[in-house]
């Protein structure tokens, strides 16, 4: 073997030190993820950063920008030499701003600042910001990053700086396009957040993106849901002024165990809270999905429904955020002031109109809109608690919009409901051309505005349990971008729509309707009115408004008086029909989720990233 020279040696010897240098193992100290603040309470806030290396965890902090007080805490590997810090503060004062620096060796970051939220019973008004699926979009790469500057900072620039503007961001799942890579967490999450997360604590659900990868868990610290292991983490409760939020994971599918049980124990608490006047729950599938209908999920259809029943056996208001479909959608619980909101896309490829063939018009979503955006709810407390939502465009591919609001709602918690509607027409004996059925115009006590008419059809005015028809009309319905109810004043409907049977002389009719306000209070239902078609004692005076008392044909189920409900109405009752009995929740739970149990099948395989997207031009859609 031939000895190395000295001058190869030397050579050797620096090639090889410049490739040790180059390794992970001796990168150069630094931030690799800027701090953010976390599960900020009246007394109490996380901070968190990371640094390629180093173990010291150390914060200064103070009431003012001298800061003042030093904190330390603890810090976990989560990629080669990598840490993640977190320290906590404790001791704070509710409704205070406080600044903050971060040490790691000869790292320190800029003094940043956050304020903590109010205390419970102050009775102050809460912001909260819904935004969701930022996965970067390979044809879209900064749509991220436009929504936190140009969109919610922008949006809010005149409400003061942002740490009084905004409360809290609460982000329904898939914050990344792959979680199993650790770069992909800095560059599409937290770089483009920066900004804002070094200010106001984000609350997020975890996605099918995330592919339940460690990083999630080691990049957060949220509230502590009691449960073991990772479940710690995986749903949570924030209680914020007068509103609970409550975040779950929709991943597993079914609702069950240690998330079913930790969802009914928080339900059961808010119910007799009486500083709670609203409930949220955040998760990232839909329960009802017309953009993307494979979307759809059981376990939010099942949270939907116990949603309903806490909000009506508690009288609260409810809403239910999700992503998951790349698209705005807004719709609502029939019997319950539940409100459906999927608050998608922050980044991830549109779901748009006409991009798949089994895109639906759901009777129970008023507004879908296949356009980037967030989503901002203001809420306020006192003698008359309100929530008011908006929806924040920055448009799409196709039609760029800025800050645009696009859609908006406002629910108050102590909501008169509408007057009872009065049927008008058909009753009695009529003619086949008495085509509609009619009611009073739309009186409601407190001034809201009609909001949805429910319309039903049945064969006996004593049983509406399973109508003959059962329609909802909203005032609006947002569908393929056009408002396909635009005209539509809600006080009348065709008693037989396109494609039905017409009616035939001799058959026997019952109908009823009921008003809801844009709020989501319902009328009582009007009194059941009865019709018959009989077109051989027709007069030309008869008209549709007959108030001729109806023998019903005799009928071999018949198990009461056939005449104790076919005369003209009392109009003068303010009670009539006011409960929903049987018939007030007919069809309802089926019509707002028959689609979504109709697509669970589909919808497992796309959690399972079985089903892809389709091509659009160029851009490859990637599985869901």
């Amino acid at each position: 073997m031939r000895l190395l020279s000295a001058r190869a040696l030397t050579f050797a010897s620096l090639v090889a030190l410049t490739l040790s240098l180059s390794g992970p193992q001796a990168r150069a100290q630094a931030l690799h993820v800027q701090p953010y603040v976390q599960d900020v309470t009246p007394s109490s806030a996380w901070i968190l950063w990371e640094t390629t290396s180093g173990e010291e965890s150390r914060l200064e902090w103070g009431p003012t920008d001298a800061l003042g007080e030093t904190a330390t805490g603890s810090a976990i590997a989560i990629e080669g030499d990598a840490r993640v810090h977190e320290v906590e503060l404790t001791g704070l004062s509710p409704a205070t701003r406080y600044h903050y620096r971060v040490h790691t060796g000869t790292v320190a970051s800029d003094t940043f600042f956050f304020t903590t939220p109010p205390a419970r019973d102050a009775e102050t008004s809460a912001r909260i910001v819904f935004v969701s699926d930022m996965q970067r979009d390979s044809a879209n790469p900064d749509v991220y990053r436009r929504i936190m500057h140009d969109g919610v900072a922008t949006f809010l620039a005149g409400e003061g700086e942002i740490d009084r503007a905004l409360d809290l961001v609460v982000v329904p799942g898939d914050l990344v396009d792959n979680g199993t890579i650790y770069e992909s967490w800095q560059s599409e999450f937290f770089e483009p957040g920066a900004e804002l997360m070094r200010h106001v604590p984000f609350y997020p659900t975890i996605g099918n993106h995330e592919r339940n990868a460690h990083y999630y868990y080691d990049y957060f610290h949220l509230p502590d849901s009691g449960a073991e292991g990772t479940e710690r983490e995986r749903w949570w409760r924030v209680d914020h002024g007068n509103v609970r939020i409550l975040g779950l994971d929709s991943n597993l599918y079914v609702l069950l165990g240690a998330q079913e049980a930790f969802l009914d124990a928080e339900l059961a608490s808010a119910c007799v809270d009486d500083t709670i006047d609203f409930v949220f729950v955040a998760l990232h599938h839909a329960n009802v999905s017309e953009l993307w209908p494979v979307g759809e999920a059981p376990l939010a259809v099942s949270v939907a429904e116990r949603m309903e029943r806490f909000g009506r056996d508690c009288d609260r208001p409810t809403a239910q955020f999700y992503g998951h479909t790349h698209g705005y959608s807004r719709g609502a619980s029939r019997d319950a002031a539940h409100l459906w909101v999927n608050v998608a896309s922050a980044g991830g490829n549109i779901d748009y109109w006409g991009e798949y063939g089994n895109q639906y018009d759901s009777p129970d979503v008023s507004v879908s809109q296949d356009e980037w955006g967030f989503v901002v709810v203001d809420v306020t407390a006192g003698a008359d608690p309100t929530l008011r939502l908006r929806r924040v465009s920055l448009g799409n591919e196709r039609t760029a919009r800025a800050n645009e609001i696009r859609d908006e709602i406002v629910i108050r918690r102590h909501d008169e409901a509408p007057s009872a509607p009065s049927p008008r027409m058909p009753r009695g004996r009529v003619t086949a051309a008495c085509a509609t059925m009619a009611a009073s115009d739309f009186v409601d006590p407190d001034g809201d505005l009609h909001g949805a008419s429910q319309w039903q059809l049945a064969e006996r005015c004593d049983d509406f349990d399973a109508p003959l028809a059962d329609r909802m009309r909203w005032f609006e319905n947002w569908y393929e971008g056009a408002d396909t109810q635009a005209g539509d004043d809600l006080s009348d409907e065709p008693l037989v729509l396109e494609g039905e049977a017409p009616l035939a002389e001799g058959d026997y009719r019952c109908w009823r309707v009921r008003y809801r306000d844009r709020g989501l209070a319902w009328s009582p239902w009007s009194e059941p009115v009865a019709f018959q078609i009989d077109a051989s004692g027709a007069t030309p005076a008869m008209g549709c408004d007959d108030p001729t008392m109806l023998t019903p044909p005799p009928r071999p189920d018949a198990a009461v008086d056939p005449d104790a409900s076919v005369t003209a109405p009392d109009a003068s009752r303010d009670d009539a029909g006011a409960g929903t009995g049987s018939g007030g929740g007919c069809g309802c739970r089926a019509a707002s989720h028959d689609r979504a149990r109709g697509a669970w099948v589909l919808g497992g395989l796309a959690f399972l990233g079985l089903l892809g997207r389709r091509r659009r031009g160029p851009t490859l859609r990637r599985p869901r």
